[in-house]
């Protein structure tokens, strides 16, 4: 890196003409703690923490679904390669102009190049959180595939995840209609006749899961969040089945998904 472009402790500096406008305990207060704060920043030089992001980023709309959450990695990753392609652009012009106020000593270029100095330093700050948020999604994506035991996938893999997807989708939200409103609400409704699973089913088996789960807390017990994960996916598995026999009624065949409008990647060469 350009030795213009290393952290310094930028300095603020008024003309004496205004020094008597200025609270000097409040100059003295800055000048002790803004050292700290600056690096303590450093720390928040992204939108969201590694947990949100894994947590809450990854899961948004998608559920649990892992091919829907590694797709939502290559999403969000693409986002920040997009941002850091603008910024290396935006950091490059900041460089030329610092190289061109070095060496000026007329108090309007000093200034411009405290305040240029200050912006390419939160610049390059925003820049580590963006490598730093690639990364973490990396670690998500290498461990989704591994607590799944995937290897390689592809376009297809992804397709044909995709109805067992939505059908565990109907019973969730079906599950979140009855804890909010008691009720099977329209789109719920909707969704799972889109996907085979007759609603009254739907209903009753989420029901008969929110009387177990309510039983079970009355006697003491609080289970997990992963007991309605581990509900879900059982009927996922029991009901996926029944996207193929919608699809035979509506297009005359189980699978939609045609592989020959499918990205096709090459194998890894592994000698």
């Amino acid at each position: 890196m350009n030795s213009l472009t290393k952290k310094i402790d930028v300095a603020f500096s008024l003309p004496a003409i205004s020094a008597d406008k200025i609270n000097a305990a409040a100059v003295a207060k800055v000048n002790e703690m803004l050292p700290e704060l600056d690096a303590k920043t450093r720390a928040f030089d992204r939108n969201n923490s590694q947990h949100t992001l894994s947590l809450m980023t990854l899961t948004m709309l998608n559920g649990q679904s892992p091919m829907r959450m590694m797709r939502q990695v290559m999403s969000e990753v693409e986002k920040r390669k997009m941002a850091l392609a603008e910024a290396q652009v935006n950091h490059a012009k900041s460089v030329k102009e610092l190289e061109e106020l070095s060496g000026k000593d007329d108090p309007v270029s000093i200034a411009e190049f405290r305040q240029k100095s200050v912006g390419l330093d939160v610049m390059e700050s925003k820049i580590n959180g963006s490598f730093k948020d690639i990364a973490t999604l990396i670690d998500a994506y290498e461990n989704i595939k591994e607590v799944n035991g995937i290897d390689d996938w592809s376009e297809e893999d992804f397709e044909n995840e995709e109805k067992r997807h939505h059908v565990r989708r109907g019973f969730e939200l079906m599950y979140r209609n009855l804890l909010d409103g008691g009720r099977a609400q329209t789109a719920t409704i909707e969704y799972c006749q889109q996907y085979g699973v007759h609603p009254q089913v739907c209903l009753t088996e989420v029901s008969g899961y929110v009387k177990y789960t309510g039983e079970a807390i009355a006697k003491g017990k609080l289970p997990h969040a992963n007991e309605l994960e581990d509900f879900l996916n059982q009927m996922a598995d029991k009901y996926t089945v029944n996207v193929d026999k919608t699809s035979e009624r509506l297009f005359g065949k189980s699978k939609l998904a045609n592989t020959d409008y499918m990205l096709k990647l090459e194998k890894k060469d592994d000698t």
